[in-house]
């Protein structure tokens, strides 16, 4: 089995380029995915996070007030870096259990493992190869605004707060920009699915 890493900012396609391989029949381990699944309520990370930052963090019915916690991690590092010692661990734990439940399974040629802090996290000697998704900074902006209800000046501090664009394209093996028409990135993506197959 091919693990391809894919990673990029917020609001740079990693949504797109996920939807394209799990098309082509890759399967898709999402990160975001699984941390939500782990940050039910009730479940031990909530728990830590509701610690570290008080239950103001919580909705009434014990979900994550992903919000408000936002709003105490993104532009103070030390917070980000208290949140990120609580919930990367089990993360990248199950990350690493689901890899290895394909690998056995040997029912995919080809896996991605979707992660926005998949290089922050020290998730990047875990893939075979990485795909980083980039797009334009202020159509990055727009994207987030408006899929998150957000102002522009919060998504600046959550980008503000990731690993530089610069620094991920350093590690790649393809960077795929999509700031263009859907085709036209599908026609990018083809080309690193060619040759992962080939």
């Amino acid at each position: 089995m091919i693990l391809l890493g894919i990673t990029g900012g917020i609001g740079t396609g990693k949504g797109l380029a996920t939807e394209f391989f799990r098309s082509r029949g890759a399967a898709i381990i999402d990160a975001d995915e699984i941390a939500r699944e782990l940050m039910q309520p009730g479940s031990a990370i909530l728990a830590d996070i509701a610690a570290a930052f008080g239950r103001c963090v919580l909705r009434d019915d014990g979900s994550l007030h992903r919000r408000k916690l936002a709003e105490r991690v993104f532009g103070d590092p030390g917070a980000l870096a208290k949140l990120n010692a609580v919930t990367h661990p089990p993360i990248k734990e199950e990350i690493r259990r689901r890899i290895d439940g394909l690998r056995r399974e040997h029912s995919a040629r080809v896996a991605c493992l979707v992660a926005p802090l998949l290089l922050e996290a020290g998730l990047g000697e875990t893939v075979d190869h990485l795909l980083v998704m980039t797009a334009a900074e202020e159509e990055r902006l727009r994207r987030v605004a408006a899929r998150d209800n957000i102002s522009e000046e919060e998504v600046r501090r959550r980008v503000a707060a990731q690993m530089p664009p610069a620094d991920q394209i350093h590690q790649a093996d393809w960077v795929v920009d999509t700031s263009g028409e859907r085709e036209e990135v599908y026609r990018r993506l083809n080309t690193v699915w060619a040759e992962l197959n080939g």
